[in-house]
């Protein structure tokens, strides 16, 4: 005994010196220092104090009994059920970590009664699901699930998937218990992956340890000695001692399975004095079990066997038969390296003895489970009675209705007929609107092209009668004037002969001009005339061969305001094929139906990409466009590099009338 305690302390001494410094709970103190500020008997001191008993669960257990104490005092003289509730769920935990499940118990099932009479079920599901853990720790498996499968109802009814998925991993916890390890793993895995789990440092931690836990059953150990190190780190950051203390007694038991001894007897050592310090009996107990089988593993018995028995009798004084269990059978195999077959075979017997008493309780969840499934079916039938009943109830509401659903069936289609009549009167103010919109853009168009044809009239008829009479007049002066200096004089001759060529050349020159913008063969002979006399005047040396040919239109002559706004776009046309087009040939055709007009204008030039054109560039096309909307027809492109471009213009002879002059 001595040799092992002497070896406990400096293990003790050793983690004193190397282990990083507790993190402070920096609410607990503030906490604390707020607890004198309400010394006033009312609920808001009943709440402080539940709050510090939280706070001081695992760091100062002694303390935080202390203050349930004073909580449950004061929560019973102002009958405050709600603080009453809190404390005793709290204290229960306290009690449950620290081996006393007697209390636990009791004090859960408080908080089970003020809660059911507050209405709370989600926080009696709560104190049933506490009561089933303690039910567990003491081994009493078949109990433990049957308060499981009871609070779990009342969680589907009342709770949130997250509650109802931690009642699922305490059932994973029993799994674990009964040696079926892949179920627990399921179990808890689906704890800690719970899509939308509001995080909470506490139960990741235990989610950890207990996937650690499951891990080492199953292996690979690697996995498990990552879960057991997650769930110390996050404990150890948050101050959970509790589950910090039950994290280090995994590591080190798996540590002791893979024989690296010195690792493990630091873990140990850190489990046993943090389960210690918060009074964790249950822990305390496993750590003292778990550093006997690693002295075991170092041969040394005898040391081996002061620690068996302490955790023995920790175990006997708690309750936990599991503990008990290895615990004998730690002594059987240390009494019997020792030489001590005795006692050795007398553990031995005790350990069977234990071990056939689990066994046959834990078989009775098979039972367990066919109740549940018996229940289940039951209140399934009770359900298809109740489902019976409801439909016939149903059927006399729905008879009693049906006058009720034939007038709100009639209301409905009159509002839906009032619906459409006003749809349709919608759509045909928009369809006159539509249309004004219209008419207003061919009207607006009418007038610039009426404006800009009028300006063109206007240039031509000054530039003919103005500069064209003044040219006229220049030229009869420089005939005078010849005929006063007479012959004989070789360089005036020269001089006036080359002024009367310019003149002649500008008169020529105007003359083109007025007739392009006021063409006389269009005003005297029509459309097809006047685009041969314009095709005629064109440039003779530029290798151009165009041909025109009209069908139905010489006879009789289309509107002025059509024919102007089509020798207009004829014109843009052959001016853009001379500048871009490359071409050696233009075809120009004009048909005349008793309905259209169609003007057909091809060549055999390069083509280009419609799609590709610039703004800047295709500011001829788009007033082709404009002008063609004018008259009410439309103009279409065909072309491609490599293969020239058609262009096609249709005009109806019908609409739109012709713009007032």
């Amino acid at each position: 005994m001595f040799r092992l305690l002497l070896w406990i302390g400096l293990v003790g001494l050793a983690l004193a010196s190397q282990a990083q410094p507790v993190p402070r709970n920096a609410r607990l103190d503030s906490l604390e220092a707020r607890l004198p500020q309400l010394s006033r008997p009312d609920t808001n001191r009943v709440r402080h104090l539940n709050e510090l008993v939280w706070e001081n669960r695992d760091s100062n257990p002694r303390r935080a009994l202390r203050l349930a104490a004073e909580a449950e005092a004061l929560g019973q003289r102002l009958r405050y059920r709600r603080g009453l509730a809190k404390t005793y769920i709290l204290r229960g935990i306290i009690y449950a970590t620290t081996g006393r499940f007697a209390e636990a118990i009791a004090d859960f099932d408080r908080c089970r009664r003020e809660r059911a009479a507050l209405g709370d079920w989600q926080g009696v599901a709560g104190a049933i699901n506490n009561i089933g853990e303690v039910q567990a720790s003491q081994g009493h498996y078949q109990q433990a699930v049957a308060t499981y499968v009871r609070a779990l109802r009342l969680e589907e009814k009342y709770g949130t998937p997250e509650r109802i998925a931690a009642d699922l991993a305490n059932l994973g916890v029993v799994y674990y218990q009964l040696g079926r390890y892949a179920q627990a793993l399921r179990y808890h895995r689906r704890y800690l992956h719970l899509p939308g789990r509001t995080p909470d440092a506490h139960n990741d931690a235990q989610a950890h340890y207990l996937l650690g836990q499951d891990f080492a059953r199953l292996g690979p150990p690697d996995s498990a000695r990552h879960h057991y190190q997650q769930a110390i780190a996050i404990s150890h950051a948050h101050t959970d001692l509790h589950t910090e203390a039950q994290a280090q007694l995994g590591l080190g038991e798996l540590l002791v399975a893979r024989r690296d001894y010195a690792a493990a007897a630091t873990a140990l050592g850190t489990a046993l004095l943090l389960a210690t310090q918060v009074d964790d009996a249950a822990t305390r107990a496993g750590a003292l079990s778990a550093q006997g089988r690693l002295l075991l593993a170092q041969r040394q018995p005898a040391a081996a066997q002061a620690a068996f028995e302490q955790a023995y009798a920790l175990g006997r004084r708690i309750q936990a038969r599991e503990v008990v269990r290895g615990a004998l059978q730690g002594l059987s195999t240390a009494h019997a390296r020792q030489g001590r077959y005795a006692q050795a075979l007398r553990y031995s017997e005790q350990t069977a003895a234990l071990k056939d008493s689990l066994l046959n309780e834990a078989s009775t969840r098979q039972i367990t489970e066919m109740q549940v499934r018996y229940d289940t079916e039951r209140q399934a039938a009770r359900n298809r009675l109740q489902a019976a009943q409801l439909r016939a109830q149903q059927q006399l509401i729905r008879r009693r209705n049906t006058q009720l659903i034939g007038g709100l069936v009639v209301a409905a289609l009159l509002a839906g007929l009032a619906y459409l009549l006003h749809t349709r009167r919608r759509l045909q103010q928009r369809v006159a609107f539509e249309q004004e919109r219209q008419q207003l853009e061919r009207q607006r168009a009418a007038a610039v092209l009426e404006a800009e044809e009028n300006e063109r009239r206007r240039i031509g008829s000054d530039l003919h009668d103005g500069i064209g009479q003044l040219l006229t007049a220049a030229k009869l002066n420089l005939h005078a004037l010849q005929q006063q200096l007479g012959p004989g004089r070789p360089g005036h001759e020269n001089l006036l002969d080359n002024a009367l060529a310019v003149v002649d050349e500008s008169f020529r020159e105007v003359r083109g001009i007025s007739h392009n913008l006021m063409p006389n063969a269009l005003i005297k002979r029509g459309l097809a005339a006047a685009v041969r006399d314009f095709l005629d005047k064109l440039p003779s040396d530029n290798g151009l061969r165009v041909e025109v040919q009209a069908y139905g239109i010489d006879a009789t002559q289309l509107p002025p305001h059509a024919e102007s706004v089509l020798f207009r776009v004829i014109q843009e046309l052959v001016q853009n094929i001379i500048k871009h087009a490359q071409a050696t040939e233009v075809t120009i055709q004009l048909v005349q139906s008793a309905a259209e007009l169609t003007v057909t204008v091809e060549d055999n030039g390069r083509g280009f990409d419609a799609q590709g054109l610039e703004a800047d560039v295709g500011i001829g096309l788009r007033n082709v466009a404009t002008r063609m909307t004018y008259l009410g027809g439309r103009a279409e492109l065909d072309t491609a590099p490599g293969r020239g471009t058609t262009v096609t213009l249709e005009v109806p002879l019908t609409a739109p009338p012709a713009p007032a002059a």
